[in-house]
């Protein structure tokens, strides 16, 4: 009858140590900040990015170098999120095509952002979100975004 206790006792603790070590090396953020998948760090960059047109927090997902880039862009569309949002309007995005290879993904997405009085802005976003190494924080490499005049163009990599 102890010795029941004993192990159930060691697995519960082996267990809750496994689970309180899971977010480890992301600032004790949990499962935020390009913790586990590569998918879900392209996901939440574009939910800052497009939904809450929140470019500071959504650059903070991104390598040093890349975040200039994003933050230093000229009327980022994460602007027109917000006037959107404000007109009861939201944008939407979809995933189009993802890989990964070892510490390599990639993301496109096709994007729609409505506007009230004149026909819809269509864009397309690729991302590449990479480890440095094996284990570490996946983050974003690239980010790049085209406007398309359709909302039908053929968006695959090139």
């Amino acid at each position: 009858m102890k010795l029941r206790n004993v192990v159930t006792g060691t697995l519960a603790l082996t267990l809750l140590f496994f689970a309180g070590c899971s977010g480890e090396g992301d600032g004790g953020k949990g499962a935020g900040a390009g913790a586990g998948d590569p998918l879900a760090v392209a996901n939440q960059f574009m939910d800052l990015y497009y939904h809450k047109a929140n470019i500071k927090e959504a650059a903070a997902l991104a390598i040093p170098e890349m975040a200039e880039k994003i933050l230093a862009a000229p009327g980022a569309p994460a602007g027109d999120a917000s006037k959107e949002k404000d007109a009861g309007q939201e944008i939407s995005y979809t995933l189009k095509e993802k890989s990964q290879e070892g510490v390599h993904s990639y993301a496109l997405y096709t994007i729609v952002i409505p506007r009230k009085d004149a026909e819809p802005i269509y864009k397309t976003a690729a991302l590449f979100v990479d480890q440095a190494k094996a284990g570490e924080a996946w983050k974003i490499t690239l980010f790049d975004e085209k406007t398309q005049s359709t909302p039908h163009e053929e968006t695959t990599r090139r």
